[in-house]
């Protein structure tokens, strides 16, 4: 799985759009579709974290809304010598099967067409600005959720589990994160440039914790620009740190109510997102004045909206880790 590559043609818009004439309904005008999209995505992108780091897969039309997946286990070693003439016995194939269901996700908001009139800035442009940065963070935390229920977790400072939970990350726990992945087998993922490792995508205070490390300052003095272009802010232990602003938090779910931080150790093919022939790219909708007939009479509401289908699928457990730690001035 290769990453940090993102097509943005990947999120070009589907734009859908009514206008209401005397003449019956037409299309709005092309050259404001442009526009439209091109607000949205400006600021959807920057949102997509979780979502450009699950492996893609696109699901024909009219195949079912359920993607399944299928791969083997591991076979046993063979380690004892083949007898001459004896047939040995085989291994034994365990398939896993995994499910998921794409759905319909959306937001819309409405305005009027005097707003329109008299507002001092193209409305809809702003709106589209607005519902883009709300598709982006939308959709990336509905892949962070799924992503983040895995069964595969390690507690800070190696406790029972979350209640327990009452340290901050330490470079002892990041040795222990990093050797789990590599005694679980899990391939590393390819950065690009020649970089290959784990991403440990962490938030922003969880990030702050770790530029506290004297590690974190040993590397520091080494950094180059290629990490920071790539958006890795530290490269410890193995693990390459990325900082996502939109992380998960179980408020005062730690020992003595604290806030527990869950950040997550993503290994190559962890989890992926499929799709209807990219439908996981949001559309934009833009319904003009008048175009809900009777039911807007005297035309004066428009709508400007988002939608996507989409889902999230763990393929393998152990090839994601979620690490769950206090952080400071949380």
């Amino acid at each position: 799985m290769e990453l940090y590559k993102l097509n943005l043609q990947l999120f070009a818009t589907n734009i859908n759009t009514l206008t209401n004439s005397n003449a019956g309904f037409v299309e709005l005008a092309n050259e404001d579709a442009e526009i439209y999209e091109k607000e949205m995505y400006d600021r959807l992108i920057p949102e997509l974290n979780w979502f450009k780091w699950g492996m893609k897969k696109r699901l024909p039309r009219k195949s079912g809304s359920t993607v399944s997946i299928r791969r083997f286990e591991n076979l046993a070693v063979a380690t004892t010598a083949i007898t001459e003439g004896v047939i040995p016995d085989g291994a034994d194939l365990v398939v896993v099967k995994r499910s998921a269901t794409v759905l319909e996700y959306g937001n819309y908001v409405k305005t009027t067409e005097f707003l329109q009139l008299v507002g001092l800035d193209d409305t809809v442009v702003e709106l589209s600005q607005l519902l883009g940065e709300n598709a982006g963070q939308s959709i990336d935390i509905i892949v962070r959720d799924v992503v983040l229920a895995g069964t595969n977790v390690f507690y800070a400072n190696g406790v029972a589990s979350r209640v327990l939970v009452a340290t901050n990350i330490t470079y002892n726990d990041i040795l222990r994160l990093a050797r789990t992945m590599k005694v679980n087998h899990v391939k590393k993922i390819n950065m690009g440039n020649g970089k290959m490792g784990f991403i440990f995508a962490v938030d922003p205070y969880v990030a702050y914790d770790v530029k506290q490390l004297t590690e974190y300052e040993d590397y520091n003095k080494h950094q180059n620009s290629e990490d920071l272009r790539m958006g890795i802010i530290a490269v410890l232990g193995g693990l390459m740190f990325v900082e996502v602003d939109n992380g998960k938090i179980a408020v005062g779910e730690g020992a003595g109510g604290e806030d527990v931080h869950l950040s997550y150790v993503i290994g190559r093919d962890a989890y992926m997102v499929p799709d209807i022939e990219g439908s996981s790219k949001p559309s934009i909708i833009v319904k003009a004045p008048g175009s809900a007939g009777t039911n807007d009479p005297l035309n004066q509401i428009s709508s400007v909206g988002w939608k996507a289908v989409l889902t999230t699928l763990r393929i393998d457990e152990l090839s994601g880790l979620r690490y769950e730690s206090l952080a400071t001035d949380s």
